[in-house]
């Protein structure tokens, strides 16, 4: 039978499984696609395309439990501690596991309503972090 940390770990390292990917020199989470006519009259709108390891990465925060379905996300990516989360490196490398799974929420559930939201917090480095603080997490339980 698995104890709270051995569950913990096992979460933890399903983050950190997406480290080296994000760190790869040249790794791209997905590409925009342009707006294009399609035919006369019919065009289709830019849209954010997430690659393999994107949707892997999205997969993975709703299967280990990352993302959250009983938390008033809206609510809370206005507060100072998400905010502070999100715009501070150094909070972020302390961040504990709870506030890890709150921003991820945040940020998947984001990216629902805004085309690409989840892209610009990989390209603004947020991802990464969350991923190095999982390791630094994960660490300190072993």
């Amino acid at each position: 039978m698995m104890d709270e940390d051995d569950v913990m770990r096992g979460r933890l390292a399903a983050l950190v499984g997406f480290l080296a990917a994000f760190e790869a020199p040249g790794f791209e989470f997905g590409r925009w696609r342009k707006r294009e006519t399609v035919e006369p009259g019919v065009i289709t709108m830019p849209q954010f395309e997430p690659g393999e390891t994107a949707l892997a990465f999205v997969r993975m925060a709703y299967e280990e439990a990352w993302v959250r379905g009983n938390f008033d996300w809206p609510a809370w990516s206005s507060s100072k501690e998400a905010i502070r989360l999100r715009d501070d490196p150094q909070v972020l490398a302390a961040a504990s596991a709870e506030q890890l799974a709150k921003l991820l929420t945040v940020l998947i559930r984001q990216d629902r309503f805004v085309e690409g939201a989840l892209n610009g917090a990989f390209e603004a480095g947020l991802l990464t972090g969350i991923v190095r603080r999982a390791a630094g997490l994960m660490n300190s339980r072993q």
